[in-house]
């Protein structure tokens, strides 16, 4: 076996730039920026500020329900404690597309799973990239947008739309409440 030839001096800085690169702290995001997620329901882009969630959970079994409420797909386990998952679609207005394949534990009073059919990508987007939206729609319905590459993205209000699903669940008939 011939021995290895000696790294040349770019390709060994490079090496080195590259090891150097795991033992440094990873860059904070610029002040005023904030870190998104880019979804689609159906065909339509939209937004979730990450500071709104827990997590992003891919394939999730979810154990169906009856209920009252049609958003509201059954249930799901994280970590032990078992979570209902509404369908983002039905909670907007929307049509249903293909079975949702993703789903956003909220961060909300209530531990509470958001479903829906794609995962796009992850942005960091600075305050000149956020915009106010219009009509402010409320009950989770955009309220500003982002602007990327493909166009403006409405943002979703996560808060709201928990909110929203806690005041329809708490006036549940009793035995009803999913």
């Amino acid at each position: 076996m011939s021995p290895v030839p000696a790294l040349t001096g770019s390709a060994a800085s490079l090496r080195e730039e590259f090891d150097r690169s795991f033992s440094l702290a990873p860059a904070s995001p610029a002040a005023g920026s904030v870190n998104l997620l880019t979804i689609r329901i159906g065909t339509e882009p939209y937004a979730i500020r990450l500071a709104d969630i827990r997590g992003l959970h891919a394939d999730r079994s979810i154990l169906e329900l009856p209920s009252p409420l049609p958003e509201l797909l059954g249930v799901t386990n994280f970590r032990g404690q078992i979570v209902p998952v509404y369908q983002l679609a039905a909670l907007l207005g929307k049509a249903a597309g293909a079975a949702p394949r993703w789903m956003v534990l909220a961060k909300a009073s209530a531990p509470l799973a958001l479903a829906f059919e794609a995962f796009d990508s992850h942005i960091c987007a600075d305050a000149g990239q956020l915009i106010a939206s219009a009509d402010a729609a409320g009950q989770g319905r955009p309220r500003e947008g982002v602007r990327t590459g493909a166009g403006v993205v409405p943002v979703l209000d996560i808060g709201a739309l928990a909110a929203q699903i806690e005041a329809r669940t708490a006036h549940a008939p009793q035995g009803q409440q999913p």
